[in-house]
């Protein structure tokens, strides 16, 4: 499967596949990629301004993945950029909340020893 934004190379046993920063941020692209560590050699280039690209190619020697296993990999990847993507979503929606409550948490975990003792606030 060659694309325009996916180029597999079964010779040199590589895949590169090219996204757009306005669609990933590098962030989400990099914890994305990170997933895949264990089983590939993960390369993340290009301009955060303009394109990223993620070249993935097998840790062990002797591995020969097929059309249809890179295939897979960027199915993988892919929803797996999705699924970054939305925490990553999530989280700046849900940051002020976060903050709120963990605000909340400490000050009560603060007060809480000063009442105990009787010793009066300042």
């Amino acid at each position: 499967m060659d694309s325009e934004n996916v180029k597999i190379d079964e010779k040199n046993k590589t895949m590169i596949v090219k996204l757009n920063p306005q669609l990933y941020s590098s962030s989400c692209v990099m914890r994305a990629s990170y997933r895949f560590t264990d089983d590939f050699n993960v390369k993340v280039d290009g301009d955060p301004m303009s394109e990223l690209e993620v070249c993935f190619s097998p840790k062990e020697e002797g591995d020969s993945p097929t059309g249809k296993d890179w295939q897979d990999l960027v199915d993988i990847f892919y929803n797996e950029l999705i699924h970054t993507n939305v925490e990553e979503e999530q989280a700046r929606r849900y940051a002020d909340t976060r903050n709120a409550l963990i605000g909340a948490a400490m000050k009560t975990i603060i007060e809480v020893p000063a009442k105990k003792t009787g010793k009066n606030k300042k």
